[in-house]
């Protein structure tokens, strides 16, 4: 009787001991298989596009670097040029408007910037080529969100006279202004403090420049099972804190934005400029969602506009006009371009389409109309 206790204990402790073998060596396996497929992830990830062209901005984030010339930056032929000031032009602007010109600014990030076309076909330069009487200078920027577009305009746009302001911006540009970081690099971040903006986070860090392979496959490793799984163990703690501060952030968020535009009204003012809000549609925006962040953003924008009495260029409503065969020729498809995020920004036909209504509706409003009719 003994004997077969014996005999039975020692063939359950065999088979547990070769379960719990198994099991490790099954965790192993998906282990390693984890960091395979994290390497391979990390080794088939390509550089954002803008690593190519800009440089570490301790006020800014990322600002162009300038006099580059990348010649098939997006594709073949698809060229990408700096002048000596960072901005997406092929000539140096000087300080005074040419006597023969209007001088437009065009703020905003890689829509206004002319991500996956060549620079003459911005819709920034395409504003130029439709009436040669202006001149007009690209400071889109890919990846800025309104915050950065702003303090851009205000460090090195405000060195330039110029007769009108673009101040362009699409849905995800006010949700950028909630984070100090973009896509793993720092940025600025604005609050308000006694009515007045306070710029935050500056200098902004460096360190997501000192190691870009780490820093552009930051997706990747957060889906490693052992990120994930610490993710989680703080995950409760963490929401409840998250929560709070989103609800606070929603009314400074506002705040902040209205601030933005008193100053960007007052530095056009002081510099005899005319500044322009100007909502850019996107793929997404086509199909209007009366809860959705665009249709929201763009009542608070032109509230705020109207409160403030400056000039609001909304192209939504008329971009939701065209026929559904005509929108895809507006945009880039998937793998047209080979950087990640470059789907969905707009093909030439895309920003021709923006240039041409844009240059409709400010020639609509009475002061660049006569701006424009003081040159003939």
């Amino acid at each position: 009787m003994k004997r077969a206790v014996r005999t039975t204990l020692k063939f359950v402790t065999f088979i547990i001991f070769n379960l719990i073998t198994i099991a490790i060596i099954l965790l192993l396996i998906e282990g390693a298989s984890s960091f395979v497929l994290f390497f391979q992830s990390m080794v088939g990830t390509p550089p954002v596009a803008e690593r190519t062209h800009t440089q570490y901005d301790p006020e800014l984030g990322w600002v162009n670097k300038p006099d580059v010339y990348i010649e098939n930056m997006y594709g073949p032929g698809l060229h990408l040029e700096t002048n000596a000031q960072g901005f997406r032009n092929a000539e140096d602007f000087t300080p005074t408007i040419p006597s023969d010109k209007v001088r437009i600014i065009c703020s905003g990030d890689s829509f206004t910037l002319g991500y996956g076309v060549d620079n003459d076909h911005t819709w920034c330069q395409e504003l130029a080529m439709l009436d040669n009487r202006l001149q007009t200078v690209n400071m889109g920027q890919g990846g800025y969100g309104v915050d950065q577009a702003y303090l851009w305009y205000r460090r090195d746009g405000t060195a330039l006279a110029h007769d009108i302001h673009l101040f362009t911006f699409i849905t995800n540009d006010f949700e950028r202004m909630r984070s100090d970081s973009f896509l793993g690099y720092g940025k600025p971040l604005l609050d308000v403090q006694d009515d007045k903006l306070v710029v935050n986070n500056v200098p902004v860090p460096e360190r997501a420049f000192y190691v870009p392979w780490l820093t552009q496959n930051s997706e990747s490793i957060k889906k490693l099972k052992t990120v994930e799984l610490l993710s989680q163990l703080f995950e409760s703690s963490a929401q409840a804190e998250s929560d709070n501060e989103l609800a606070e952030n929603d009314w400074l968020w506002e705040r902040v934005n209205v601030e933005i535009l008193k100053d960007l009204q007052q530095l056009n003012r002081d510099r005899d400029g005319i500044l322009v809000l100007v909502y850019l549609p996107t793929l997404s925006d086509y199909q209007p969602d009366s809860q959705g962040d665009t249709e929201q953003w763009r009542q608070k924008v032109s509230l705020a506009a109207q409160d403030l009495g400056i000039n609001f260029i909304d192209l939504v409503d008329d971009f939701r006009t065209l026929p559904a065969e005509d929108v895809p020729a507006l945009f880039l498809a998937e793998g047209e371009v080979e950087y990640p995020g470059a789907a969905g920004h707009y093909t030439a036909a895309g920003n021709a389409y923006i240039a041409q209504r844009l240059y409709e509706e400010l020639t609509t409003l009475p002061e660049v109309a006569g701006r424009l009719a003081d040159l003939q």
